[in-house]
């Protein structure tokens, strides 16, 4: 029996042809992705590309079922190709173990492909993606989990709201002050101690936070910045200690005593709060050796089951012995390297066990709930959980034809139209094709940019940026004679043109070594700027600049080329300049290098090879811009 039969009777002959010939590109493999590329090889898709950067971890077999324990730390992208061909022979899958925001997924990529499907995990990645779609003007299939939940829903340019249309939660942020002197909740003594505590002792203290403390001074709270400054040099200090035998216990009086009767001493603070109970190094040392009835296995706190709420005592214990372990991780790298510094990693059993420890005993001191390592881990590492029967119903409505009418598990919802404030899908979408070895960003101003408005926009009104870069305003033109290549404007960046009484428009960068033309400078595929916009039926509309020198034998002998798709020809007879199809053309003359004149015509079906301009100047420098329907 055919593997194909089953697929043909339910969606037809026709429906399963397209499918075959249907080119999908999807974007991640994990969870989801390798859910998703099981379900296309068996429902008979055949041509599919797919890109993941990541490699197999232990972690990952529980719940991305094409990788085995023989596949950890290989690629993700080229395991799961194997494994979907194991399903499918026919299939003919690419695999690229790559980062999708590298050069070699340029816009021309994109749009070799009828569909996109995005497995991805990370905020970053999706809106690369989403803004290379739209200005593909490919559709894409954006979809997610978090626990029992999921979604997926369909980004068409135009038709539906784009993955950047509602605004995305932000990374959440906490005062500095709040977190070094008044916490109130689990949250804050995991901040503490991930990102303050184990990065004063062990990693490289973060730069910004004197200044965070400055932008955070008011007149009331001035003594308390004064004295958090004093605090973190005093740790410092402290630090220069590592390897002694008393360096953990130096550390635990500091910030679990000193520090809080420090903080006491504030008795303003405390009017409206609990106020903390420092911990006195002794007295819990006592404890231990006279034996608490929760450590009956405290020599080996390693076997504790992480999801269990450890004692005051515990958390004593596994602290002092994180400190001596994580000093000795780093005095050893020291040996090598003077300048060597330990990076916290959820994984990393010794930094895990500190954080754990740090952030519960804080959270005694200050009479905040404790947690247990299993999550502290997933609070710390920004973990969220992940379970495969949501990944494989989310990969399911992925390729899934119709929604039941009466949905239970599954909630279906109408398509939301784009957002007209979204700072993404309503821009301008263009693609520019151009050497980026030889075009500087001076041509691209004067060429596309300048040249390309009817009221010959300045381009001292607009703004440039790539990737957060700010390559040209009206108070920097350094850049104006460097080349894209010098720029690093190479294959597949994006730029952005930002005019002051227009929308904004989005370059996506397509290098071509040579064009057809030698007169060709760039070649532009959509409208730039909403004021220039003119009407237009779906299919792709082009602009091409080209620089041309008319002399009279040219003029009097030049044949009239054969018109190209999608372009204008230009024909200059003696001094009359024509054209010969309907657009709009914009006629620039030079002479000696300065512009005299500039006229836009919108040309209709009773004007085409008529004349449009006399040049009564001999020996004029004509440069025009076409654009057509």
């Amino acid at each position: 029996m055919s593997r194909y039969l089953h697929s043909k009777n339910v969606l037809g002959q026709s429906l399963f042809q397209k499918i075959n010939e249907c080119r999908v590109l999807i974007i991640g493999a994990g969870g989801i992705g390798c859910e998703l590329l099981k379900n296309l090889a068996m429902s008979g898709f055949l041509q599919i590309e797919l890109v993941d950067l990541d490699t197999i971890e232990l972690s990952n077999l529980n719940r991305q079922f094409l990788f085995q324990k023989q596949h950890i730390k290989k690629s993700k992208a080229k395991v799961a190709r194997e494994s979907a061909l194991n399903f499918n022979p026919d299939m003919n899958i690419i695999a690229h173990h790559a980062n999708i925001k590298d050069s070699q997924f340029n816009v021309e990529w994109f749009k070799s492909f009828d569909i996109v499907m995005n497995a991805l995990d990370n905020l970053d990645a999706r809106r690369h993606v989403n803004m290379m779609c739209l200005v593909a003007d490919v559709p894409l299939i954006e979809s997610g989990t978090e626990g029992y939940l999921g979604q997926v829903t369909v980004i068409k340019k135009g038709i539906s709201e784009c993955y950047d249309c509602q605004p995305k939660p932000l990374k959440r942020t906490f005062p500095v002050c709040t977190i070094r002197s008044t916490p109130s909740q689990p949250i804050h003594c995991i901040e503490w101690a991930k990102s303050y505590l184990f990065s004063q002792l062990f990693g490289l203290p973060e730069d910004d936070d004197d200044e965070r403390l400055e932008a955070e001074m008011t007149d009331e709270n001035a003594n308390e910045i004064d004295n958090l400054r004093r605090e973190t040099q005093a740790l410092k200090q402290i630090r220069a200690a590592m390897g002694t035998l008393d360096y953990p216990q130096r550390v635990f009086k500091k910030v679990f005593t000193d520090d809080i009767i420090r903080l006491l001493r504030m008795e303003d603070m405390w009017k409206n709060r609990k106020p903390p109970v420092p911990l006195i190094y002794e007295d819990i040392e006592n404890l231990v050796t006279e034996g608490d009835s929760d450590l009956n296995y405290i020599e080996d706190y390693n076997m504790l089951k992480d999801q269990r709420i450890w004692s005051l005592a515990e958390n004593f214990v596994v602290f002092l012995d994180s400190v001596r372990r994580l000093s000795n991780t780093l005095l050893k790298k020291h040996i090598s390297n003077p300048n060597a510094t330990l990076l916290f990693d959820k994984d990393d059993q010794d930094a895990l066990d500190f954080v754990t420890a740090s952030s519960n005993l804080r959270s005694i001191i200050f009479s905040i709930d404790v947690k247990s390592q299993f999550q502290i881990k997933a609070i710390a590492g920004n973990i969220i959980p992940a379970i495969a029967t949501t990944n494989a119903i989310i990969a399911g409505m992925i390729v899934f034809l119709d929604s039941s009418r009466r949905p239970r598990v599954l909630v279906s919802e109408s398509l939301t139209s784009p957002n007209p404030e979204c700072r993404v899908c309503n821009n301008t979408h263009i693609i520019l094709r151009v050497n980026t070895r030889t075009a500087t960003l001076r041509d691209f101003l004067e060429k596309v940019v300048h040249g390309q408005d009817d009221d010959e926009m300045d381009i001292n009104e607009v703004t440039v940026e790539e990737g957060g870069r700010i390559l040209y305003d009206v108070e920097y033109d350094d850049n104006l004679d460097s080349t894209f290549e010098q720029l690093q404007i190479t294959d597949g960046k994006l730029v952005t043109v930002k005019p002051e009484e227009q929308s904004t428009s989005i370059f996506a960068i397509s290098h071509r070594e040579n064009f057809e033309t030698s007169n060709i400078w760039f070649e532009v595929e959509g409208t730039p700027f909403v004021k220039n916009q003119i009407s237009h039926n779906d299919s792709a509309h082009k602009r091409k600049l080209e620089e041309s020198e008319f002399d009279a034998s040219e003029r009097s002998s030049r044949k009239r080329p054969a018109v190209e798709e999608s372009t204008v020809e230009v024909v200059s007879d003696d001094e009359t300049i024509s054209i010969s199809r309907e657009g709009i053309y914009e006629h620039e003359i030079y002479e000696n290098g300065i512009r005299e004149k500039n006229k836009v015509y919108n040309i209709d079906d009773e004007n085409i090879d008529k004349e449009v301009i006399k040049d009564d100047k001999k020996e004029n420098r004509i440069w025009g811009i076409i654009v057509i329907d």
